[in-house]
């Protein structure tokens, strides 16, 4: 008779496994040589600034010297480096470098009627909540494509009445089309549109002009926002009861009206004005609403809360003084960024639970400056003289917004929104380590 032994073979590489699995471990931690490498890359998206548009004249500002730029035409994609930090715009609109600042676009159409643009990036959505094509219209769509293969676009039309069908256009590689707002809405003094980018690299523009037989009434460009919300914030109006006149403009673009709450702050305090407190806007309609006159010595911002996302925006208009108007629209959060006003004077406006952000900056003499600017809700600022490149950090991780009241040698009324549109776009990349493929 036989006896059977175990399989103390078995037993032992039972046992042996999960020691192996853990030696593996450890040597995978202990030894840099074995692990995968991993690095973060970072990089700045190029941004497009609008063409001359309504037959003005444009002054581009770029946030550093040797950038490098490219008009954006069928003919050719040949960049330029540029050692100023001022350039002068063309009719085609102008293609930007990845750099981590802002540019901006200067439009003078007439002696009163200017017009102030940061360069986007553009994107899939963008709204924009303001304009006319009404009988003094002259404003004009501009839709970019800046990539290199024809684009799909959709816009979407709104008036005081309803929401209009869907137009479709193709924009062709590396060009322009420039729509005038009159044939997209024909007759309407209220209006937004939604432009929809169904492929492509896509930026869009929207120039109020406005002009009533050989008189320039004023022109303004209408900053896009990328979605409605609750709760948004516009900044840096003009606050001079005396000499201009504010309305709002509101789009509930759900199906489902919305109950508007309306806050002005200032650095007086926060105030409601009478009829604000409890606005119903009807839903898929643009509704236009005329602010109370408000005597303010500094820029203010206005505050709108709803229980439906919707989108809101402030014309202002000139009553006295000259002719010019306006659109400030709604804010994203302020960042890191950096901005060059090319010698122009700025009145700034920051609101916010709490404000803490340092402005660095640079005057037309040369001399940095620098301060930081706080506020429990509120915090205007008002440098003296003019300015060149200004950095903002925020000192605080709550949301703060921001927007400008801005006067440069052109006249005119002009609202500057502080956005960092040059994010930066980061990706993992692997590294290639033939060590981990080798034994040592």
């Amino acid at each position: 008779m036989k006896l059977k032994l175990p399989n103390f073979q078995g037993v032992f590489l039972a046992l042996r496994a999960p020691a192996l699995i853990a030696c593996a471990v450890l040597l995978s931690t202990l030894i840099p040589q074995a692990r995968a490498h991993i690095v973060l890359d970072g990089s700045y998206p190029a941004v497009v600034c609008p063409g001359a548009l309504g037959g003005g004249g444009e002054r581009i500002s770029l946030p550093a010297k040797n950038l490098s730029t490219r008009v954006v035409t069928g003919k050719s994609a040949a960049v330029k480096i540029h050692s100023s930090t001022v350039i002068v715009g063309s009719v085609a609109p102008t293609f930007v470098s990845g750099n981590p600042g802002s540019e901006i676009a200067f439009l003078s159409i007439s002696g009163a009627s200017t017009a102030d643009a940061v360069c986007e990036v553009g994107g899939i959505d963008q709204w924009f909540i303001g304009g006319s094509a009404g009988v003094t219209s002259q404003g004009i769509l501009e839709i970019i494509n800046s990539g290199l293969s024809d684009s799909v676009v959709q816009v979407f039309p709104y008036s005081s009445k309803v929401a209009l069908a869907p137009i479709s256009l193709t924009i062709k590689a590396n060009s322009a089309q420039n729509i005038a707002l009159a044939t997209l809405v024909p007759g309407e003094e209220s209006i937004a549109l939604h432009v929809v980018t169904e492929s492509g690299r896509v930026s869009s523009f929207l120039l109020d002009h406005r002009k009533n037989g050989l008189n320039d009434l004023g022109a303004s460009f209408v900053t896009p926002v990328a979605v409605p919300t609750t709760t948004s914030y516009i900044s840096g109006l003009f606050g001079s009861a005396t000499k201009a006149a504010s309305t709002m403009r509101f789009l509930v673009p759900g199906n489902i009206s919305a109950n508007v709450h309306v806050t002005i702050f200032s650095g007086g305090g926060i105030i409601t004005p009478v009829g604000f407190d409890s606005l119903t806007i009807p839903r898929q309609r643009v509704v236009d609403v005329p602010l109370p006159k408000i005597s303010l010595s500094t820029p203010y911002g206005i505050e709108v809360t709803s229980d439906q996302p919707i989108f809101a925006s402030a014309l202002t208009k000139k009553i006295s003084g000259g002719l010019d108007f306006a659109w400030a629209n709604q804010l994203t959060p302020l960042s890191n960024f950096k901005i060059n006003l090319a010698g122009a004077a700025g009145q700034f406006f920051f609101m916010g639970r709490t404000v803490a952000i340092k402005a660095q900056w640079i005057d037309s003499k040369g001399k940095a400056n620098s301060t930081v600017i706080s506020g429990d809700a509120s915090a205007p600022w008002h440098p003296s003289g003019s300015l060149n490149q200004i950095t903002f950090t925020p000192l605080t991780k709550e949301a703060m917004y921001g927007g400008a009241l801005i006067s440069n040698s052109d006249g005119g009324l002009n609202y500057l929104p502080l956005l960092a549109n040059q994010l930066i776009a980061r990706g993992e990349l692997p590294i290639a380590d033939l060590r981990t493929l080798t034994r040592h």
